[in-house]
């Protein structure tokens, strides 16, 4: 016996002292978690009753049975003619007569459809019909198939407030300012240019729905502008510390070419290992781009440029 049988005989003894509709409900929970043991019979053949004497001579041998040769449970007949499906919780509860040819183990929504099916003219299900003797009639078994089949309502996943900032903090980093870039462009360069830290920090709050949980001050954050170039504008972010073992930001790089207006978003990004730092990007497309392993801090700028000069040759 396994551990989901012996609990399925705990509540069968429970809902015999006591047939409360929520010992029931135990009960059938349980078994919907057990496989149980069904006693079959198969085909009186020639070919089967030779299999028969090879089981006998060789126990314990696996031995395959032909094609087509089903075996077929052992239905029972109560003193009134009235046939049930029988199932047993463990081999203790089969008696040694009459005799059978094999056990079949079936979950208990198998055995549910086999009592349902109407070959075998069953009133229903007998559980341990010797010992027990629960019975479990048609109209019983076949609301049980019902809600079996019914679509499962999806599970909400309870959420922990550590768990939330680190998805808040996700949505501000890899969608909300990306978005805001790709969508405003030079407009929104300009305003990190003059606004810094305040529009960062109005961004990163407009991630959390929940204001109570967000945990950063304005002073949080650091915007630095940089004109390298003629063609290059580059404006780094730097976040707060990483203390979670999540995909999330160090820093972020917004590059804008002011002559065509073209921007960028590069991220440093903590990588799978405890020190891993990764150089990466979101596109206009919102995809997450991966450029490899990030360079030590002082030339992530110059890797930035490369990158930049090598797409601008791509491109011509």
């Amino acid at each position: 016996m396994n551990n989901e049988s012996k609990k399925t005989e705990q509540l069968i003894q429970i809902y015999k002292e006591d047939t409360a509709q929520e010992n029931l409900k135990a009960l059938i929970h349980q078994m919907k978690k057990t496989v149980f043991l069904i006693p079959a019979m198969l085909p009186d053949t020639p070919e089967i009753n030779e299999i028969k004497q090879k089981v006998k001579e060789n126990p314990g041998q696996q031995i395959n049975l032909p094609k087509g040769a089903a075996p077929m449970p052992a239905i029972l007949n109560n003193q009134k003619g009235e046939k049930f499906f029988p199932v047993y919780s463990s081999q203790e509860q089969i008696p040694k007569e009459p005799r059978f040819d094999l056990l079949m183990n079936l979950p208990f929504p198998a055995c549910v459809k086999f009592a349902l099916d109407e070959r075998l003219e069953t009133l229903g299900l007998s559980l341990n019909p010797f010992t027990d003797n629960l019975i479990f009639r048609r109209a019983l078994l076949e609301e049980i198939q019902k809600e079996e089949s019914a679509p499962k309502a999806p599970q909400q996943r309870k959420v922990t407030p550590q768990q939330y900032q680190i998805m808040m903090r996700q949505k501000a980093e890899f969608h909300d300012l990306p978005q805001r870039l790709f969508q405003e462009k030079g407009a929104f360069v300009q305003r990190l240019c003059d606004e810094k830290e305040d529009i960062v920090d109005e961004i990163y709050r407009g991630a959390y729905e929940k204001s109570e949980l967000y945990p950063f001050e304005k002073e949080s954050f650091s915007v630095m502008p940089l004109n390298i170039s003629e063609e290059l504008l580059l404006v780094r972010l730097d976040l707060p510390p990483i203390k979670e073992a999540a995909q999330l930001c160090y820093r972020v790089y917004i590059t804008q070419n002011p002559k065509d207006n073209a921007v960028h978003y590069f991220t440093i990004e903590r990588g799978k290992g405890k020190d891993e730092q990764n150089l990466c990007g979101v596109g206009e497309d919102g995809k997450h781009r991966e450029y490899g392993e990030a360079p030590v801090e002082g030339a992530e700028i110059q890797r930035i440029m490369d990158i930049l000069e090598n797409e601008k040759k791509e491109m011509n």
